[in-house]
């Protein structure tokens, strides 16, 4: 994809994959608005791109201010008359026993990972439609593809942003929209060491975890297929291959969780990062 003059917004911006997609769209010409939840923080990655050359703004934007989120949406057109691209990428995480879980906090988790990408994408693909051309990229998970012990709340969120893009993406293709889901597996990010966690402590998920690809060159991976025409996009070799092995053997998924919650168990502490 031709990015050079193109107007994107990527959600989740200050930190992560987020943060280096931002940096790589801003490199290949694009002009980029940073969102985080603080102006602050999404303008220190804003003046990064800057001091390499590129161009970016910044916006505070907490996805779950559905509002917000619609009048920034609103602000980009204005400013540039058109949105060329979409990436929801901000999102939470929670590690440990289903069970256990804290209401309050899976109701946080569903209106970050599931409700704001639904509001994004809804806000965005009407805008795109009326200008007859655009692209949504979704950030789901590897456990969006495949069941996750110890991470069930976050693996049915990121079903669920996959199932949200690909059905969109049915119904957009007419009007020149597309849409596709991004499937990370193990990328090097504060997401995972800033998780809520029972029963564990975030490093201790951390180093549970196979090698972690480092985030730019997952975001320069993600980059270069987007607009690809491929309604989802896995990153890291191995989540290549776990969900070919989930596609040729439906129940791999399942035995993998059983097998992760056990030795989950076998080393559970009393820690618990409460965020």
């Amino acid at each position: 994809m031709d990015w050079n003059g193109k107007v994107a917004l990527v959600t989740g911006a200050g930190t992560g994959i987020g943060k280096e997609v931002s940096r790589e769209l801003a490199r290949r010409g694009a002009l980029v608005y940073i969102t985080a939840l603080t102006e602050e923080e999404g303008r220190s990655v804003a003046d990064a791109i800057a001091a390499e050359g590129g161009r970016a703004r910044a916006a505070a934007l907490d996805v779950t201010d559905h509002a917000r989120f619609s009048e920034v949406l609103a602000q980009i057109v204005s400013e540039q008359g058109r949105l060329d691209f979409l990436m929801n990428n901000a999102g939470i995480i929670y590690v440990g026993e289903y069970h256990e879980m804290d209401e309050a906090y899976l109701e946080q988790l569903v209106a970050v990972n599931i409700t704001a990408v639904m509001m994004g994408t809804l806000y965005a693909y009407r805008i795109m439609k009326d200008q007859g051309s655009g692209l949504i990229a979704n950030v789901a998970s590897q456990g969006g593809l495949m069941a996750v012990g110890t991470m069930a709340a976050y693996s049915s969120s990121k079903h669920a942003v996959v199932g949200l893009t690909e059905s969109v993406a049915g119904e957009a293709a007419e009007f020149g929209v597309q849409l596709q889901a991004i499937c990370p597996g193990n990328v090097a990010s504060e997401m995972l060491n800033k998780a809520k966690t029972r029963g564990t402590h975030a490093q201790g998920v951390v180093d549970s975890l196979p090698r972690a690809m480092p985030t730019d060159e997952a975001a320069r991976d993600i980059v270069d297929n987007l607009g690809s025409g491929k309604d989802k996009i896995i990153v890291t070799r191995l989540a290549k291959i776990l969900y070919m092995l989930v596609r040729l053997w439906p129940g791999f998924g399942r035995v993998g969780a059983r097998e992760s919650m056990k030795r989950f168990r076998e080393n559970r502490t009393d820690e618990y990062n409460q965020l």
